[in-house]
């Protein structure tokens, strides 16, 4: 089983060599045209409803102990 993973096991475990690896790869590839927003947005889709459910929580919180 060990062997079967080997290879993925000895990358994870060299981490300094595989940041290195990355950041040569993503230093060589710039970025298109609309990636930028397309993040944002994509940011903005992940934490939005997170953060409604959290201020949500605390609201209601406060309209239960302060009622």
């Amino acid at each position: 089983m060990l062997k079967f993973f080997s290879k993925k096991l000895n990358r994870n475990l060299r981490v300094e060599d595989t940041e290195k690896e990355f950041r040569s790869r993503i230093k060589d590839t710039p970025l298109e045209k609309k990636d930028l927003p397309a993040m944002i947005i994509a940011a903005f889709l992940v934490l939005l409803p997170a953060v409604l459910l959290a201020f949500g929580a605390i609201v209601l919180l406060m309209f239960l102990f302060f009622r």
